[in-house]
């Protein structure tokens, strides 16, 4: 959608999430456990996972509806010859002929596009997936979307992805490493 280009291109010019160098806390954490030989980051951003897992990967895509963040992504990782990065409308679903060993989804709300990702699996590969969730709590300061449309109801990351067999699931507050406070629901699992 041409209006969601616009505002996530906005917010890239004006530097929104340039102190997020560091790659997704749980990714660090998880990453050499899962196969990730080829893998697919959506909704990359200005592309710090995608960099974190190109270090021991073979080859990595990144996409992203922003082609400011893509462009920033680019140049963020012009050092590296194993990581492509496109500009992608993810509305619109996404369309691989080949499948991926690891796909990383953080913090996009998109379960449609979430159902869709094991398809895009090999057997035995692993989807990544940390969304912000909605939490109840009005005395709490939390990092991420006000809007709760933004945000996942408990439960739909394990509901959506249940044929795939968990390795990793969480819902609750989590401090990153940015010292920000966040209501987090994260999956990790393995297509069998």
């Amino acid at each position: 959608m041409e209006s969601d280009r616009i505002k996530w291109n906005q917010r890239y010019r004006e530097g929104a999430y340039v102190a997020r160098k560091h790659p997704t806390a749980l990714l660090e954490d998880w990453l050499e456990r899962l196969p990730h030989s080829v893998a697919l980051d959506v909704a990359c951003g200005s592309g710090r996972n995608a960099r974190y897992i190109a270090q021991s990967a073979q080859w990595v895509i990144g996409i992203d509806i922003s082609d400011v963040a893509i462009a920033q992504a680019r140049k963020l990782a012009s050092h590296l010859d194993n990581v492509e990065f496109k500009v992608s409308d993810l509305d619109d679903g996404i369309s691989f002929e080949q499948q991926f060993d690891l796909i990383v989804m953080v913090r996009y709300v998109n379960v449609e596009l979430m159902c869709m990702l094991p398809e895009f699996l090999v057997p035995g590969g692993a989807l990544f997936i940390e969304e912000h969730l909605r939490w109840d709590d009005p005395d709490l300061e939390l990092a991420g979307p006000k809007n709760p449309d933004y945000r996942i109801e408990p439960g739909a990351v394990a509901r959506a992805l249940d044929s795939l067999e968990p390795l990793h699931t969480f819902e609750g507050l989590v401090t990153d490493p940015l010292g920000e406070q966040s209501a987090l629901a994260q999956f990790i699992g393995r297509k069998v």
